[in-house]
């Protein structure tokens, strides 16, 4: 989805196979990236062999007579309620176990966790909830500030609270101070709500095509977004909701190409931003709606809402969006670990704020690296491990540290698809699989959120781009395409972005583009180069 005019996307066609190779991608991966987290469970046991006081010690049993004897063996306490579990599931799971929450059930008191006890006992285990599915190395720097699991020494201490006898309430006084029941918006009250035209009608069964409805919020000045919240009224059939940003009576695709500004996925579907942060949503632009419907069985209708909190003043840094995505990703019948990949590279210094992944039902797992290759011996690093994606749970991970990128650093991502017959959320084993927008279909993104090191850098930031990536300014993009920095473009530089247009960007047919046949070319036809004859199409929008 998503651009900005920032970062420019390398999508390379494959040598073999469909992953699109580059120097950051690795030759291979491992194919099975559904370890369970219950593997990595260590489950809590104690055992000691004392020496009764009774017994002489050359009639001791021999493990007595072989084995140390503590000074002191005691039995940890059984975990109170108070004290260690209601802190640990109003941190990781209250948020939707409430009252008005998302979740179907409360989990805001002893006697609701009591009555549910063997289902949680099995989803803590199997890692199931608190849904989160990112895993990162020992030893990495990169953590996630929104991450709600639980470790194995949390999930040890809930286990042994459940499955004790008289399961203790504990200090009443040790109570943390419950969230009350979940609130209208999850952002605070909106300064402003933006609510679509109409009610769609959502039909009982079959696929519907995206819907596009926009709307004028009539702004006459920018305003920065502090806070955003993307509401449907009937969630339990929205597959996701994108808004953009586009100007004012702009036609053109609704899609990830142009001004993409917040969405709704499960599991996802607000943000806030700290005080030195904010979007910025331009005067005069108007705000299109693309939803995406999915019939469940039974007729309903959906009329989405978009809550607004505005900043005072501009921030210090503005949030921007990027995406990298392979819409020529094509999954063969029945295979099991297929991989597909694509990359972009940085034009200008950044730190990355956050990532999310997006695949459909045959999404298996999820990778991002980043690489310099003008650095010796340059090597990938890791910056996002997500072994076991779930189509249900798409989650941003948010960088508890922002991670500082450099002009030239190229970012990739590799995901795994398993379409084979034991994928048990499997549309069809038996399809080949493209790109498309229904959950039959396949997708591959890594949607990156980001700001700028220097602000002054791009002194024209526009919410409008194109799919493959984002771009800057044209001397940015003609820096990039010019390989050997001569100062003019030959055939072969600038791959297939470039070759496509070099006759007609070659005005006096020499062999050559210069800055100036670049520009005139850009200022003629209104492209970038990065667009291509798939982002072109329309689709209608009310």
């Amino acid at each position: 989805m998503l651009n900005e005019k920032s970062l420019k996307l390398t999508l390379n066609k494959p040598t073999s196979g469909n992953f699109r190779r580059n120097p950051c991608v690795e030759p291979s991966m491992p194919a099975d990236r559904r370890t369970s987290q219950a593997q990595r469970f260590a489950p809590f046991f104690l055992s000691a062999c004392v020496v009764s006081s009774g017994v002489a010690a050359d009639h001791a049993a021999p493990c007595a007579q072989s084995t140390p004897t503590p000074a002191t063996a005691t039995k940890p306490s059984t975990p109170t309620y108070a004290a260690d579990i209601a802190p640990l599931i109003m941190r990781s799971c209250a948020e939707c176990h409430r009252a008005g929450g998302v979740a179907p059930f409360s989990l805001e008191t002893s006697d609701d966790l009591t009555r549910r006890a063997k289902n949680i006992l099995r989803v803590i285990r199997d890692g199931t909830m608190p849904p989160w599915f990112a895993e990162m190395p020992d030893g990495s720097p990169h953590r996630f500030k929104n991450d709600p699991s639980l470790t194995g020494h949390e999930k040890e201490v809930i286990t042994r609270w459940l499955e004790s006898s008289d399961r203790p309430l504990g200090d009443a006084t040790k109570l943390p101070t419950p969230r009350g029941p979940a609130p209208e918006w999850q952002i605070g009250k909106p300064d402003l709500v933006v609510e679509l035209p109409r009610e769609v009608e959502i039909k009982a069964s079959g696929t519907m095509p995206y819907v596009n409805l926009r709307v004028s919020p009539g702004f006459t000045e920018d305003r920065w977004v502090r806070a955003w919240e993307v509401a449907p009224t009937a969630r339990e059939v929205v597959h996701h909701v994108l808004v953009f940003a586009v100007p004012k009576g702009a036609r053109g695709p609704a899609d990830e190409s142009r001004g993409f500004f917040a969405a709704y996925v499960p599991g996802n579907g607000s943000k806030i931003y700290d005080a030195t942060r904010a979007k910025r949503l331009p005067a005069g632009h108007d705000l299109v709606f693309q939803l995406h419907y999915t019939p469940n069985g039974r007729a309903t209708v959906d009329r989405t809402r978009l809550g607004l909190v505005f900043a005072e003043k501009p921030p210090e840094r503005e949030v921007r969006t990027a995406g990298i995505f392979d819409p020529k990703l094509d999954i063969p019948p029945g295979a099991a670990d297929h991989r597909e990949g694509a990359a972009l590279t940085v034009p200008a210094d950044a730190r990355i704020l956050a990532w999310m992944p997006h695949m459909h039902n045959r999404g298996k797992s999820f990778r991002a690296y980043r690489e310099t290759p003008s650095t010796p011996n340059a090597e990938r690093e890791l910056l996002l491990n997500v072994p076991r994606y779930d189509f249900n749970w798409q989650l941003a991970y948010e960088y508890a540290t922002p991670i500082q990128v450099k002009r030239g650093t190229v970012l990739s991502i590799e995901a795994i698809f398993d379409n084979s017959p034991e994928n048990a959320a499997n549309p069809d084993p038996n399809k080949r699989v493209r790109w498309g927008q229904q959950t039959t279909d396949e997708m591959l993104i890594g949607y990156i959120e980001y700001e700028l090191i220097d602000e002054s850098a791009n002194a024209t930031p526009a919410l409008g781009g194109q799919s493959r990536g984002l771009r800057r300014d044209r001397a940015a993009q003609f820096s990039f395409l010019d390989d050997d920095d001569d100062g003019a473009l030959e055939k072969g530089e600038g791959g297939a972005l470039v070759a496509r247009v070099f006759n007609a960007a070659d005005a006096d047919h020499d062999g050559r583009i210069t800055r100036a046949e670049f520009d005139a070319y850009l200022a003629k036809r209104g492209l970038n180069p990065n667009r291509t004859a798939e982002e072109k199409h329309d689709e209608s929008i009310e």
